[in-house]
């Protein structure tokens, strides 16, 4: 009996029929017949593969509508949905911003000379998007680019780490010398991410010579976190440079500049293949000081000569314009060389620095404070004659000191001055004047510690003068409620006679010194004293305007006065230059074991006052015999260079 499978019939095994009969005559295994047929379908020549089953068809399908539908989503993603996203990493991965950091100003004395500039060297830079994906590779690069510039490792990766923008360029070394520059080139040939770029570092060319310069000018260093920290300093990176003392620090604004940009289309591994745009950076603007750096020069020749005479190791001297308070000279010693912190800092010189007794660092002519000895009385005789304590006629019996119940307060004179009026005190610094006048005793009701003070503070003391160089020192006005406080002590009229003369709590800048000398000068006109000369706002340094600190009878008096410390007194050193002049000299003693301070404030001519020259020689023990020839030396030059 034969069995037929019909054309396309479902077979048994639930396959389809494949359209053949199959019919048993040969009395054949039907399976057997089954294979022979599938062999002879498969030797058509249109066999394509035999069908798939129901299932598999099914599973297949779901399969590839699944891929397709994750295929179109993806893409809708990318294309639609993130398609500014995407744009701009491609671009970022063909494209470049770099900073290009503007030209410093250049700062010249009130005569064009140059006292800071700007020389070329050579930076190591690294864009930390080109650097390796693998830390390990990174740190083989950190590790070579430390090993031959000798920067810190953990600094080259926390410059990166404290990148703002991934594709931008990062200074990581400056000042790199020729010889290192070249290895690190041959170096990192093959390390994406580093370039050795030609920049430029600060130059003092005077300062090295002539350190005094380096308190004036200051310099320049990489900005600190703390730097960043503040909001106005948005615009600056952890390795930029920014100033950090003295006038570049003061006038930073106006000498940085402004940044530029340069975009740059690079290769895969980060090389430059071309620019694409370039914004060129604005330079800094030149910024000119009131100094004069002959002047300057000779003023700290000057100064080191009357300190070594006097074997003392500190000092300062400052030269100013009564007439607006301009600063032509002003020179602290001992100094340093500001040199040493442009670019890379040798940590050795910097620790000599650090370690030095003497503190080349501080610049002592407005940031040292200092008791002031009879310097300040010229200031108390205004006072005292402005609030009518005393008059031109009034006078004091000087005959050696005061005594206080059981303590003397001594004249420097043993045995006294004998009779004397406020031009004689001043001329003579006569201390029983000022003792009783502003002390009280012996029938005169003194001035008193609080009137003593407000008249301090109306000529700048216990604030700082507002010279534009960081650091000014305010100096200390003692009073009754401050030794209270302080101290926990009372007050006494002991301690009022000590601040009449300069001692006990009372310190002083040698710039406030100065300044109070320049307005008794210029007939009582408030002044700023100030070191930059243009690039600055039009507002007249002469704070006073038309009114003046004090009775214009009262300066005229102490004007008087100091005119005979140079005829008759303390001062006759400078009787012999040839034009007029009019001074104070000062004695303070600052501690028991140490030699007193030598002091010495003048100015010239007397009849139309131009200069004001101020010195203190630390431990220089008595201003007539080691500050006034220094003042006498630097009072000549002034002369030759203002008046030839």
């Amino acid at each position: 009996m034969s069995k037929k499978r019909g054309v396309f019939a479902w077979g048994e095994d639930g396959d389809f029929g494949l359209g053949v009969n199959l019919t048993n005559e040969r009395n054949v295994d039907p399976e057997v017949m089954y294979e022979e047929e599938i062999l002879k379908i498969k030797e058509r020549p249109m066999f394509v593969g035999l069908p798939l089953s129901r299932f598999r068809f099914d599973l297949a399908v779901a399969l590839v509508l699944i891929i397709l539908t994750s295929l179109i989503g993806r893409a809708f993603w990318i294309q639609i949905q993130n398609h500014a996203k995407f744009v701009a990493m491609a671009e970022n991965n063909r494209l470049r911003k770099e900073t290009v950091q503007a030209v410093r100003g250049i700062i010249r004395d009130r005569n064009g000379k140059v006292l800071a500039d700007n020389v070329p060297d050579f930076d190591v830079a690294i864009t930390p998007m080109d650097l390796p994906a693998e830390i390990t590779e990174r740190k083989d690069i950190f590790g070579r680019i430390s090993r031959i510039t000798g920067i810190a490792l953990s600094d080259l990766e926390q410059d990166v780490a404290d990148a703002r923008s991934l594709d931008q360029k990062i200074v990581v070394a400056r000042d790199v010398s020729y010889d290192r520059a070249v290895s690190l080139k041959i170096e990192l040939t093959d390390a994406p991410g580093v370039s050795i770029d030609s920049g430029f570092k600060r130059r003092y060319p005077l300062s090295t010579q002539y350190p005094t310069f380096s308190h004036i000018l200051g310099y320049v260093g990489k900005v600190s976190p703390q730097d960043l920290e503040d909001p106005a300093m948005s615009d600056y990176r952890r390795t930029d440079v920014i100033g950090k003392t003295g006038v570049e620090s003061y006038y930073e604004n106006f000498l940085k500049g402004k940044a530029g940009q340069k975009m740059t289309e690079v290769d895969s591994f980060g090389r430059e293949q071309r620019v694409v745009h370039e914004q060129k950076p604005n330079a800094g603007q030149d910024l000119i000081l009131t100094i004069d750096a002959d002047l300057q020069e000779k003023v700290q020749t000057f100064l080191a000569q009357g300190m070594e005479t006097a074997h003392v190791k500190r000092g300062s001297a400052i030269v100013m314009d009564p007439r607006d308070g301009s600063i032509l000279a002003i020179a602290s010693l001992p100094a340093y060389d500001d040199n040493i912190f442009s670019g890379r800092v040798s940590s050795t010189a910097y620790a000599a620095y650090l370690n030095d007794e003497n503190n080349p660092l501080l610049a002592r002519a407005w940031a040292g404070l200092f008791p002031s000895g009879s310097s300040i009385k010229p200031v108390y005789a205004v006072a005292l004659l402005a609030e009518g304590v005393v008059t031109p006629n009034t006078t004091v019996l000087s005959t050696g000191g005061v005594w206080l119940g059981t303590r003397f307060f001594p004249d420097w004179q043993a045995g006294g001055h004998g009779v004397t009026n406020v031009r004689k005190a001043i001329a003579m610094s006569v201390n029983t004047f000022f003792y009783l006048t502003c002390g009280g005793g012996n029938g005169i009701t003194g001035l008193g510690p609080q009137k003593m003070g407000e008249w301090l503070q109306k000529f700048g003391f216990g604030s700082r003068m507002g010279l534009d160089i960081p650091g000014e020192a305010a100096g200390l006005v003692p009073s009754p409620e401050w030794k209270l406080e302080k101290k926990k002590e009372q007050w006494y009229t002991g301690d009022t006679y000590n601040f009449a003369i300069g001692q006990g709590d009372f310190l002083v800048t040698p710039l406030q010194i100065a300044v109070a000398t320049g307005e008794i000068a210029n007939g009582g006109k408030e002044l700023i004293p100030h070191v930059a000369k243009t690039g600055l706002t039009e507002n007249s340094f002469v704070a006073g305007g038309s009114e003046t600190l004090a009775p214009v009878s009262a300066i005229k008096t102490v004007q008087a006065g100091m005119r005979e410390t140079v005829t008759l007194g303390s001062g006759r050193g400078l009787s012999s230059l040839p034009f007029t002049s009019a001074g104070k000299t000062g004695t303070a003693q600052w501690r028991n074991d140490k030699p007193n301070h030598a002091w010495f404030t003048v100015y010239a001519p007397y009849e139309n006052p131009k200069v004001v020259v101020t010195v203190l020689l630390e431990e220089g023990v008595e201003g007539s015999s080691s500050a006034v020839p220094v003042a006498r030396n630097i009072l000549i030059e002034w002369n030759k260079i203002f008046n030839r």
